[in-house]
């Protein structure tokens, strides 16, 4: 036979192999870490398990609707992830996001429904009424008496002014603060943000202003 052609047939089989390989790997692996767009759904399908299970063993809220990139989930029962990943993942530490609708329906709210300072001061009940559009609320929170700078802490409110990480660019914007991440940004819930009546991210702490519970 041709040398040329066996060396051709043996790449070709290495290829195949190293794929299949690979392929192999990524469906049986015990852990999966959360990529963006990716939702519960996804990583069932791409593992061969359920989203009920995926949600029963990790001990998802809210049957899994919050998940954060970088979260490592387990995909079967034996699977354990680290601690050093659990630090990093960007879960919620002031409120359980699937309590909020508890107390969503606040009736002591001055705010249009569904938009940004209503969502916060249904949240946040010691948030005061008509602090005007979201970058006022700084300086209104002040004259107020309430603690306003630049240090984020869980339960405080974030304000962004207009245009800043993706605010509006008129009114600004403003969000609940659930954790500090040790990569140095902060996962806020928010309304008004186009995912429903709220949704959560992690945004840069860089030139927002926070406002502190007396």
């Amino acid at each position: 036979m041709n040398s040329s052609l066996v060396k051709t047939i043996f790449l070709a089989a290495a290829t195949m192999s190293a794929a299949f390989a690979m392929s192999n790997t990524e469906v049986s692996a015990d852990t999966h870490r959360v990529v963006k767009g990716e939702t519960v759904y996804d990583i069932a399908l791409a593992n061969n398990t359920s989203v009920s299970e995926i949600v029963r063993i990790n001990g998802l809220p809210s049957n899994g609707h919050w998940i954060y990139v970088g979260n490592e989930l387990k995909v079967n029962e034996q699977s354990e992830t680290n601690t050093s990943d659990k630090e990093n993942n960007h879960d919620t530490a002031f409120v359980a996001i699937d309590k909020r609708n508890e107390n969503i329906n606040n009736a002591k709210n001055s705010y249009p429904f569904g938009q940004c300072t209503w969502y916060v001061k249904a949240s946040l009940g010691w948030v005061g009424n008509y602090w005007g559009n979201a970058q006022d609320w700084a300086k209104s929170a002040q004259t107020a008496g309430y603690q306003v700078n630049g240090e984020a802490k869980p339960g405080s409110v974030a304000v962004f002014s207009p245009g800043l990480h993706g605010a509006d660019a008129t009114y600004g914007h403003v969000a609940v603060v659930e954790n500090v991440n040790s990569d140095g940004t902060i996962l806020i819930s928010e309304g008004n943000a186009g995912r429903g009546l709220y949704s959560t991210r992690a945004v840069p702490t860089a030139s927002v202003q926070f406002i502190h519970q007396n």
